[in-house]
C-alpha cells in the first residue's frame, strides 16, 4: 500500500482516538462522571492532534510516539479500564460502543505506525 494513504489512515485514526475519547469522557461526565477524566483526556486529546499534525506533516518519527501510545493503552491502560471501570458501572450500549471504537482504532494506528 501507499505510504501517504498509510500516513492518511494514521493521522485519522489518532484525530478518531481523540474525538471519541474526549466525547465520552463528556458524555460521562454528565452521567455524573469525575470532571478529572474530561480535563485528563483533554490533555491526552490535545497530544494525540499534535502528534496527528506531526504525521500529516512529515515528521517521520512521530509515527514511533503514535505505536507507543497505540502499544500502552491497547495493553495497558484499556485492560485496566474494562476491569477497574467498565465492568462495575455496570455499562450501557454506549460504553460497549465506546470501548469497542477505542480498541479498535488503538489496532489501527499500531498497524498504521509500523506499515506507514
Amino acid at each position: 500500500m501507499d505510504p501517504d494513504l498509510w500516513r492518511a489512515v494514521l493521522v485519522t485514526a489518532l484525530a478518531l482516538n481523540a474525538t471519541l475519547g474526549f466525547g465520552y469522557r463528556v458524555f460521562r461526565l454528565s452521567k455524573g462522571g469525575p470532571l478529572g477524566d474530561v480535563v485528563g483526556q483533554a490533555v491526552l486529546g490535545a497530544i494525540l492532534l499534535l502528534t496527528a499534525l506531526g504525521i500529516a506533516v512529515g515528521v517521520g518519527w512521530v509515527r514511533w510516539v503514535a505505536l507507543a501510545y497505540a502499544l500502552a493503552f491497547g495493553l495497558v491502560v484499556m485492560p485496566i479500564w474494562v476491569l477497574a471501570i467498565l465492568i462495575p458501572l455496570p455499562p450501557r450500549p454506549a460504553d460497549y460502543a465506546f470501548t469497542v471504537g477505542y480498541w479498535l482504532a488503538l489496532g489501527v494506528i499500531a498497524v498504521a505506525a509500523v506499515v506507514g
